[in-house]
């Protein structure tokens, strides 16, 4: 099933359990909430939507200019990144696409939804293919690649386009070796998906770009409506550029907490965890054959995690975690001790 995080009524439902609140540790956003510079503008931002917002996203641009230093003409603003992962393949004309698994599954669905064939396969299959998705961090893995190792498969590979999402870059400390996101390491080949809502806890806005090449960028500009970010989008996004302090108390803290998970679930005999950069955590159920038994002993206690078992090679009882604030993440460790 095409199913995302978030959603614990369902898993209710289907477990028997009685509905609840619960801590939801199925989504991968940061615990600290949303910036302060978002809520200091929030009340003025009704207004905003008697306006049309500017054609380009120019606010969207603004953020990535100054917090990244990439010129307005190497970003394309979406309705989150998931907006540009739908749209641009079908843009490009996307026709054979290789997709190492496990992998966010909808890389592969927006190539099908744009009439490209998928390939799931690792990079020794990039013959005759047109494409290659990669997640860096990977959802749900964790895994990362350095920048270099992209850079010169695109080198090598001119005539393949490299779609590289960086959804969760902003979570990992010292991330320069890993990021794509400079001027100096575009490339005409590469396309790099970025997503505002996760870091700073906004997922309700949906504010995310594209970025690589002007060259790449015109061609996508020529082919997108207008209007690619709402207004109030735009001016949320020019607040965030000033959230450095933000990125500074959250980063170490997830570190930290990611370090402290994966400690507990690597010390007990019931589950078997997977090391990772990003905020969320990978790990296999043992204790029993079912995942579904670890499930609804969480949801009894208020916790839920995200089910992987719907991702290609992890049906065998995986399932992931988001790391969210220390107290938080002590009433699950509490749980899983248990399970």
């Amino acid at each position: 099933m095409h199913l995302h995080g978030g959603h614990p009524e369902f898993a209710f439902e289907r477990l028997g359990v009685e509905p609840r609140a619960v801590l939801d540790f199925s989504v991968n956003i940061s615990p600290l909430g949303v910036p302060q510079a978002v809520k200091e503008i929030w009340n003025g931002l009704l207004q905003e939507s008697e306006s049309y917002p500017s054609e380009n996203g120019a606010g969207v641009k603004k953020f990535y200019e100054s917090r990244f230093g990439l010129p307005p003409e190497c970003v394309l603003p979406g309705n989150g990144s998931i907006d540009l992962i739908y749209d641009i393949p079908r843009m490009l004309n996307i026709k054979h696409a290789l997709i190492p698994q496990p992998t966010f599954n909808d890389y592969a669905r927006a190539c099908r939804a744009s009439g490209a064939k998928v390939i799931n396969g690792q990079l020794n299959q990039l013959e005759g293919c047109d494409a290659y998705f990669i997640g860096n961090p990977n959802n749900p893995t964790g895994k990362i690649i350095p920048s270099e190792d992209l850079l010169q498969l695109a080198d090598h590979f001119p005539e393949i386009l490299f779609f590289v999402d960086e959804a969760f870059i902003q979570f990992v400390e010292d991330a320069d070796p890993f990021t794509l996101l400079r001027s100096d390491r575009l490339r005409d080949n590469i396309v790099i998906f970025h997503s505002l809502t996760k870091i700073y806890a906004l997922p309700g806005l949906r504010i995310g770009a594209a970025i690589s090449t002007p060259k790449t960028i015109s061609k996508l500009t020529s082919k997108r409506a207008p209007w690619m970010a709402s207004r109030i989008a735009e001016r949320v996004a020019v607040a965030l550029a000033n959230c450095i302090d933000y990125e500074r108390d959250l980063v170490p803290m997830i570190r930290t907490e990611r370090q402290r998970m994966f400690q507990t679930l690597e010390n007990h005999p019931s589950f078997k965890p997977v090391p990772g950069a990003a905020n969320f955590l990978l790990a296999q159920w043992t204790g029993t054959e079912n995942l579904d038994d670890l499930l609804r002993h969480l949801l009894k206690q208020g916790l839920y995690v995200r089910d992987c078992r719907n991702f290609r090679g992890l049906e065998e009882n995986w399932f992931r975690l988001g790391i969210r604030l220390p107290e938080e993440n002590k009433l699950l460790i509490k749980a899983l001790a248990s399970a």
